[in-house]
């Protein structure tokens, strides 16, 4: 990591760490994004507020959250055990978007990969956490699921709604529920 020497608002001089990222072919420059700094990650397409890496080019628009900054390249996950999913800084595919096999959305920035697969997972699905906790809305933990049982229908515990076949959930198999991803 260099650094970089910058002139702060009251004259001090400070240090400011660049990096570089596999992602992108411009160094990083460290800094502190603010709300109407209106700066949206190129890893996950959310938006960052807090600390951030910003492209040192003055044209360039690309930024990280620090967290995004530092994701593995490679990671196994319980939900593909087949293969390890490989960190791409944009989709595999022609037309520049992929669809998450987790959460049914589609994305533009990062994508946890299997090319054996065609399998993609937005960032945030990856890291999704095993077990999620929620005795507001159900007395049992709920446990992350890629695959229903076949006939198996799952009501919502939250919204009540139908869960889609095909995307993961959170579920109780025991009481035949589960908690959308957008819902946990």
């Amino acid at each position: 990591m260099a650094m970089v020497m910058k002139s702060s608002d009251d004259g001090r001089e400070e240090t400011q760490p660049i990096i570089s990222h596999f992602s992108h072919r411009h160094p990083l420059e460290s800094s502190e994004l603010h709300e109407d700094d209106n700066g949206v990650c190129s890893g996950c397409e959310h938006d960052v507020v807090g600390p951030a890496y910003v492209c040192t080019k003055a044209t360039c628009h690309f930024l990280l959250h620090g967290l995004c900054s530092d994701l593995p390249r490679r990671l196994r996950h319980r939900c593909h055990p087949s293969h390890p999913l490989a960190l791409l800084p944009s989709p595999p595919y022609g037309d520049g978007e992929f669809t998450c096999d987790a959460c049914g959305r589609s994305g533009h920035g990062f994508t946890y990969h299997c090319g054996a697969c065609k399998f993609d997972l937005h960032v945030e699905c990856a890291s999704l956490p095993e077990i999620e906790d929620r005795r507001d809305v159900h007395q049992h933990a709920l446990i992350l699921t890629a695959d229903l049982p076949d006939g198996q229908d799952l009501v919502c515990c939250a919204c009540d709604d139908f869960v889609a076949k095909g995307l993961w959930v959170y579920c109780c198999l025991a009481c035949k529920c589960g908690l959308h991803l957008s819902c946990a």
